[in-house]
């Protein structure tokens, strides 16, 4: 066989060699090296920090180079069940360690070769692996691109993989063919939107769709340590992405609109965990439980953020608070304190000016709801499971956008509301709405306006060329606008965050 043939392994083989691996850290193993293309030497070298969920992609560094790969969906999955088993995730740990007696910190690429060649019966190595996922991106991708995610010195490396099949050739040539000059120019003027999907592993849904920017803001200021405020309406995924940010030493806060309890809340926590010799040292004596609670709650909310800072290092912990919509005054006052000295990331609907203090150091993300696209991919990937019970899907879709707006929440809800009925018929669709969606709007002030309006057109016509024709115009204009002065101010004035 020539040395510089490829072997790689069909789908068959792949499933075979999968379901006979029963252990949880050899299912990463080998789709680490199936569906991310990671050399042996680098999956065994692999440290906790190199793997980010939130960003949904792994980091490799090899030969003094680093270079970044995203995960598929059954990688992530099988990472994150690895994840669990691990008795100690620190950054700097190896993912895969090392057993009692071994010479190394890390697993041994001998030891993944053994392995690997005994649950496939001589049949498959870790070379092979690493070629199919060669394959499949030449195949499909540019060769830069596939230079880029295999870590490959030169083209003349990525160049190896690229076998191209009779079908292909003629699959190109059939492409030729049928798009015309005009459908080409058309694509390329109106591209089809593209719909970002990223895997999660917290919340209602196991994706993200169309967060891909807000994710992108929140992992980079959450490296650089900026403080950050993420706004709207309910439903639009503000827990959801909170949910799913795991990077740096979290500490995760309902609300602050009972400031004391959540502030004292904090303070034992770090007591009770990281800080626990510190809070001997200042209360100067050995503390059950029960003492410690009782000598918190006895402090002021000044004296406890003091502490809070006077215990930690600056930046040493990210706040995670999931709403300050209602913040009291009081929670103002600590976060003014609290927000050069910890890193903060809370969520709101909207924030009034008047509480707004606390924010002048923060940068905003403000969510959305999702567009038609977007919202029909979401309705198409939750809807799977009853499908076979929905008489007419395009109008079940279109019913369920329009009654949501976009609202991630509320499509889900009204999904979940379909799933209940044993038939999803027409009726059945055009009866139900998501009352909390439906945004109504009053129209008596616009009544009102309009009438008065026309009261001023009555004037024109009736004295117009006459001085006290003029005189009452003036004068239904000014008691049109004194009557609606004060909500014409009202509205000019920016109330909210």
């Amino acid at each position: 066989m020539n040395q510089d043939s490829i072997i790689t392994i069909n789908l068959q083989h792949q499933k075979k060699l999968l379901q006979a691996t029963t252990s949880k850290k050899y299912q990463a193993i080998i789709l680490l090296m199936l569906d991310g293309g990671l050399r042996v030497s680098e999956v065994v070298k692999l440290q906790c920090q190199h793997i980010s969920f939130s960003q949904n992609q792994i980091t490799i560094e090899f030969q003094k180079k680093t270079r970044t790969v995203p995960l598929t969906q059954r990688l992530l999955k099988s990472l994150a069940d690895y994840w669990q088993t691990l008795p100690d995730s620190n950054p700097e740990n190896y993912l895969f360690p090392a057993g009692k007696n071994s010479k190394t910190p890390h697993l041994g690429r001998k030891q993944v070769w053994k392995k690997i060649n005994l649950l496939s019966k001589g049949s498959v190595n870790p070379t092979m692996l690493r070629n199919t996922f060669a394959h499949r991106i030449v195949q499909e991708n540019k060769l830069s691109i596939a230079k880029e995610l295999l870590g490959n010195p030169s083209i003349e490396v990525t160049e190896k993989h690229l076998q191209i099949s009779i079908d292909q050739k003629e699959t190109a040539i059939e492409s030729i063919e049928q798009d015309s000059l005009i459908t080409r120019l058309y694509r390329k003027l109106f591209p089809l939107p593209t719909i970002d999907i990223i895997p999660t592993e917290i919340g209602i849904t196991n994706f993200h769709i169309g967060r891909k920017m807000e994710m992108q803001k929140l992992h980079d200021f959450g490296k650089k340590k900026i403080n950050l405020l993420i706004t709207g309406e309910q439903g639009v995924g503000k827990t959801h992405l909170l949910d799913n940010y795991q990077d740096g030493n979290l500490i995760r806060i309902g609300d602050l609109s009972t400031t004391k309890r959540m502030i004292a809340g904090l303070l034992l926590h770090l007591f009770e965990t990281d800080k626990e010799a510190i809070a001997k040292t200042i209360y100067e004596k050995q503390l059950n439980k029960n003492d410690m609670d009782t000598l918190v709650y006895r402090e002021t909310i000044k004296r406890m953020t003091e502490l809070l800072i006077q215990i930690t290092e600056q930046y040493e912990y990210t706040l995670l608070i999931d709403d300050v919509t209602r913040i009291p005054p009081t929670g103002v006052l600590a976060l003014e304190k609290l927000k050069n000295h910890f890193h903060i990331i809370c969520a709101a609907r909207r924030i009034p000016i008047a509480k707004s203090s606390f924010l002048t150091n923060f940068e905003r993300i403000e969510l959305q709801p999702l567009s038609r696209p977007e919202s029909i991919e979401l309705i198409n990937r939750v809807s799977q499971p009853i499908l076979p019970k929905i008489e007419d899907y395009e109008t079940y879709k279109n019913h369920i956008f329009e009654n949501t707006n976009g609202n991630p929440l509320f499509m889900i809800e009204m999904i979940e509301r379909y799933s209940k009925e044993p038939e999803i018929t027409l009726e059945v669709i055009r009866d139900y709405r998501h009352t909390s969606a439906l945004k109504e709007f009053d129209f008596s002030l616009v009544l009102v306006i309009l009438l008065s309006s026309l009261m001023v057109l009555r004037y024109i016509s009736g004295e117009l060329g006459d001085d006290s024709g003029a005189m009452r115009l003036f004068g239904g204009i000014f008691l049109m606008f004194a009557l609606f002065a004060r909500n014409i101010f009202r509205a000019g004035v920016r109330k909210y965050v």
